[in-house]
């Protein structure tokens, strides 16, 4: 008796793949990297101050009066303020601006300039080595008078402040104590002024003396 032949086993049937299926994921995986995309944008952005009403020229402002809004700029971003341009002193509209829209700092001035202004004046003698930008200085004038005299020195402009000494390239330095440049009160203007018209003699000295001076 002959043994009988095994019985044949057919192959599983193969599963077909759903087209639906690989769509939804294809189209679930370009939506959250749509999500991370805009989120890598914003994060990327810059913090910068915002009208958050209509401002007039004059108006001094804090940081608490402006908005922050984190926007993405590109290069064309810089020349706009940030909260960190803004000085502890607060800020002086220099132009109007509208509600919403981004300060350029060139809209902002210092907030010292509704009360001092900066001047530029010739001395007659030299600064001491040990002053510095920054330094408060008494400016006194001796006023011109007849004969290439000068009467007796006064006082006109106290705790003026020293923004820089100016250098001038090319021109051979003579008797003359060179040129600075002082953040004064704007009610010392007119007498400085009149000093300058006048050929007056000018000599600035220091309200203290720093340590190791």
């Amino acid at each position: 008796m002959s043994a009988s032949a095994p019985p044949s086993v057919s192959p599983p049937p193969r599963r077909r793949i759903d087209a639906r299926l690989i769509v939804g994921l294809v189209l679930v995986m370009a939506s959250i990297a749509a999500v991370v995309g805009i989120v890598g944008v914003a994060d990327e952005g810059e913090e910068v101050l915002v009208a958050p009403r209509s401002l007039t020229a004059g108006e001094e402002l804090q940081l608490d009066d402006l908005e922050v809004r984190r926007v993405s700029l590109g290069v064309e971003g810089h020349g706009y303020a940030r909260p960190s341009d803004l000085p502890a002193e607060g800020v002086v509209v220099a132009r109007p601006l509208a509600a919403g829209e981004l300060v350029p700092l060139s809209a902002l001035g210092d907030a010292r300039g509704t009360t001092a202004t900066t001047v530029v004046v010739a001395l007659s003698t030299p600064l001491g080595a040990t002053v510095g930008a920054g330094d408060a200085l008494d400016l006194w004038s001796a006023p011109a008078i007849d004969g290439g005299r000068f009467g007796a020195p006064v006082v006109i402009a106290s705790n003026a402040q020293l923004v820089r000494t100016i250098v001038d390239d090319g021109i051979v330095a003579g008797d003359d104590g060179g040129r600075i440049e002082l953040l004064v009160p704007r009610r010392d203007i007119a007498r400085i002024l009149h000093a300058l018209a006048n050929g007056d003699a000018l000599a600035a000295v220091p309200v203290a003396l720093t340590i190791g001076g």
